[in-house]
């Protein structure tokens, strides 16, 4: 069961949608549950006050942190593992992809805005933010709606045709082919011959052909992020499961102390950019110092919202891989939530000595195993003693057939990926 919980000013809303058709079907199933959660309930003055003036001035109000930060924290202390979306014009675009992410979750936590927004302060207490598209709405509650109808589909049993999600509109990628029923001919219209034929390669094919012809007419953005043709897939799907880890803590320095390292702009780009061209699953910058945890977070932002994300498209797309984190255990677990299973551990190491994992083998546990896996860089002077112990496998080294060997971790980050998830 996918348990939701809604946080808004305004639950009779969601009446009329949850009531009937797919969504009342579901809950009678037993395969989602949905719970409204009024903000007001947890305010202290006897107006229960949600909103007020902004700061600095401007027209409307703003909602309060406090009743927000503590509806959220309450719900938190009720469930297992929730995952807090706030619904936000400044979220990560809502797409068939990210439905099918939070199916595979347990608990969502969907936080409704209104007015002017929230105050910033309680997107300290959401896990992530979402937008269903570039327009303005009066509030979360539609949002709200749309994530808890897509997610519902993808769920087994919600839909009677367990095949149904696999053939609509955007689950390759592409716009659905044209449907028909009966009659046969309606108003001097007829049904493709092709549909009649009992051919079901034949049909298969004409699909195919007119959902790219539809896509091409009416939707050519999709077209770049469409699933490649079959003959790729299998190479595709590998690094789906496939992510990378850039640790500036802790590694070693020349002398072998323990250190932290700086972020670097570069790295970032790069890695992220290798890492979209090859299929990687997601790509953590990993760090405990809140100042480099900021530069990283404002380099990916300029990419993904700002001037960057209107100036180079391919770089927004490549920099939506990079996730920043603590330690490498919040990476673990990360990772862990968003596959349902704890990642192998693949350490890299320029050092000599060591059981390795050639890169053949490691591709071929890509290819034939179902568990994600995550691929570990070093930064600075590589990788400590105790990363490399708690390590799964510790990966060949890179070697150029000399004596230098001193690549830039980027440059070794695009090494690895091709030859794990370069075609053969």
């Amino acid at each position: 069961m996918l348990n939701f919980t809604v946080i808004t000013l305004f639950p009779p809303m969601f009446a009329s949608p949850l009531g009937h058709s797919i969504l009342k079907k579901a809950q009678e199933k037993g395969l989602i549950a949905v719970r409204l959660v009024d903000p007001r309930d947890y305010t202290t003055d006897k107006h229960r006050t949600v909103d007020d003036a902004p700061y600095g001035g401007g027209q409307g109000m703003v909602m309060k942190p406090e009743p927000l930060a503590a509806a959220i924290e309450d719900v938190k202390s009720k469930s297992a593992s929730p995952r807090v979306i706030l619904l936000s014009p400044q979220g990560k675009s809502f797409d068939q992809a990210e439905a099918q992410r939070l199916s595979q979750e347990t608990e969502l936590v969907l936080v409704c805005g209104r007015y002017e927004g929230v105050d910033e302060r309680v997107k300290a207490f959401v896990d992530e933010e979402l937008s269903v598209g570039d327009y303005t709405l009066s509030g979360g509650e539609l949002p709200a709606m749309v994530v808890i109808d897509a997610v519902a589909r993808l769920i087994p049993g919600v839909l009677g045709n367990l095949d149904s999600p696999k053939e609509e509109s955007f689950t390759e990628g592409l716009l659905e082919y044209p449907q028909y029923t009966r009659p046969e001919e309606f108003r001097g219209m007829k049904v493709p011959e092709v549909l009649l034929s009992g051919d079901h390669e034949k049909v298969n094919e004409w699909r195919s052909a007119m959902s790219l012809r539809l896509t091409r007419e009416r939707r050519p953005d999709l077209l770049a992020k469409a699933r490649p043709p079959a003959a790729e897939q299998k190479a595709t799907a590998t690094g789906r499961r496939l992510y990378i880890a850039l640790l500036h803590h802790p590694v070693y320095d020349k002398n072998g102390e323990i250190v932290t390292t700086a972020v670097t702009n570069m790295d970032i780009h790069d890695i992220a950019r290798a890492g979209k061209t090859y299929g990687l699953r997601g790509f953590y910058v990993v760090t405990p110092v809140k100042a480099l945890q900021r530069l990283a977070l404002k380099i990916i932002a300029h990419w993904e919202e700002g001037y960057g994300s209107r100036y180079n498209e391919t770089r927004k797309e490549a920099l939506a891989l990079a996730r920043v984190k603590d330690t490498l255990d919040d990476a673990i677990i990360d990772v862990e939530r968003e596959c349902g299973a704890k990642p192998q551990i693949v350490a890299s190491s320029a050092r000599p000595g060591g059981n390795r994992a050639s890169f053949a083998h490691l591709r071929k546990m890509l290819r034939e195993e179902s568990a994600p896996f995550l691929l570990l860089l070093g930064t600075g002077w590589g990788l400590t003693d105790a990363v490399l112990a708690q390590s799964d496998y510790i990966l060949e080294p890179i070697e150029g057939g000399t004596a230098y060997n001193h690549l830039s971790v980027r440059s070794a980050a695009a090494i690895m990926l091709d030859r794990l998830l370069g075609r053969d």
